[in-house]
């Protein structure tokens, strides 16, 4: 947050390219060796810099850049971890902590939320469409949609990530850090209903990969692309007219993770 945020502001803004941030404002157990996998009952016992601690000129510094500012989990270790298991009372707990967190700071509430790592179960979509969101963007898929999963469908528009993370690209035998970047521009080639949609992280983007993300903003803005956030899209998008798909699983390769999906057209 206080490192790779503000290097990300100052590379979208010499590249004028406005952004959507989906920020974690709650306590981080990630600071832990082997967090992941210490008992849960050991990590709510210990004690976590809360990640919005302090942060509020750094937001407002991020919506008067012009990007968009919304919410991810208030527990981003947690959400990871747990989040696709939960019951309906831990994820409304959640996002309760996570928008009332927002509202301290911002003073105004949240216009949409992004799911950590694509992990969600129906309960999220209820608290989405609850708490009056414009838009999420909490699964991977081709285009906009509204989700239906396990019974439970929402209204909240969902605008998928289309394209795989610089992470995930890592892990295939031929890339590495001086050829990434024209591995995910040959991704980008594909015709899809509302463009292709980038999901990166200010650790990992705004820290080791930001020479690698600087050359995608490079090559994208010489391929004449519009490059626009998530909002801007949205006004682009009938949501009137998107229709429901069910939310499937995935799992990612070379890792054991599996990631929401969207699905076929919900009947």
């Amino acid at each position: 947050m206080r490192k790779g945020v503000p290097a990300l502001l100052r590379l979208l803004d010499e590249y004028q390219i406005k952004a959507s941030f989906c920020i974690s404002l709650g306590p981080d157990s990630s600071v832990y060796p082997f967090g992941k996998s210490l008992p849960g009952w050991i990590r709510k016992r210990l004690p976590a810099p809360y990640i919005g601690h302090n942060q509020r000129d750094l937001l407002l510094a991020i919506e008067s850049a012009g990007h968009d500012v919304g919410l991810a989990s208030y527990s981003p270790l947690e959400w990871r971890i747990n989040s696709a298991f939960q019951s309906p009372e831990w994820v409304r707990k959640e996002i309760a902590q996570a928008v009332d967190s927002f509202i301290d700071l911002m003073d105004r509430a949240p216009r949409f939320y992004g799911a950590l790592d694509f992990q969600t179960n129906a309960s999220l979509f209820n608290e989405e469409e609850s708490i009056g969101l414009d838009f999420a963007s909490d699964v991977r898929g081709r285009n906009a949609f509204l989700p239906e999963l396990q019974g439970v469908q929402s209204s909240c528009p969902q605008i998928p990530t289309t394209l795989p993370k610089l992470d995930e690209l890592l892990l295939e035998p031929d890339i590495n850090h001086e050829n990434l970047h024209q591995f995910l521009y040959a991704e980008c080639q594909r015709v899809l209903p509302n463009g292709e949609i980038f999901t990166l992280s200010a650790e990992r983007e705004g820290g080791e990969l930001i020479s690698v993300f600087e050359k995608l903003l490079i090559m994208w803005k010489g391929g004449q692309w519009e490059i626009r956030s998530l909002s801007d899209l949205l006004e682009q998008i009938d949501v009137s007219q998107l229709k429901y798909h069910s939310i499937g699983w995935k799992q990612v390769v070379g890792t054991g993770q599996f990631v929401a999906m969207q699905s076929s057209p919900a009947e």
